[in-house]
């Protein structure tokens, strides 16, 4: 997949990217997204992660047949106030670089049986969260 091929308009404005390409693996800040395109534009991506505090857009290259145009694309922004829906992770960067949560989003079947239906990183936590 390729940058122009994704729908980013709900993609928070500002924020923190992971990127898999073919070459690299991206992990930073970004101010506008406009700039990622253009700086993007010609490099095949396997998989985006743009977010914030506050919600995720996500984007996975994929050849399922369930998937006719080859991209799973969602944004997830459920809250996290949810405290009985919600698992949280945090994640230690490399390097002492900071802190990435990670809020797993709960379902109960109706035996009571608990699986994680979604998924959103956030930007920012610690390990104390």
């Amino acid at each position: 997949m390729y940058w122009n091929e994704l729908n980013v308009e709900n993609a928070p404005e500002r924020g923190q990217m992971l990127l898999y390409t073919r070459r690299s693996v991206l992990f930073q800040e970004y101010a506008d997204k406009a700039e990622i395109g253009k700086n993007l534009a010609d490099q095949e991506l396997l998989e985006v992660h743009l977010f914030d505090r506050e919600k995720e857009y996500r984007a996975i290259a994929t050849r399922s047949p369930r998937f006719p145009g080859g991209i799973i694309e969602t944004v997830a922004d459920f809250p996290e106030n949810e405290e009985d829906a919600i698992y949280r992770e945090s994640v230690l960067l490399e390097k002492g670089e900071g802190v990435i949560t990670v809020l797993n989003h709960i379902v109960y079947d109706k035996k009571g049986m608990a699986s994680m239906d979604n998924y959103r990183m956030k930007m920012g936590g610690s390990c104390d969260e």
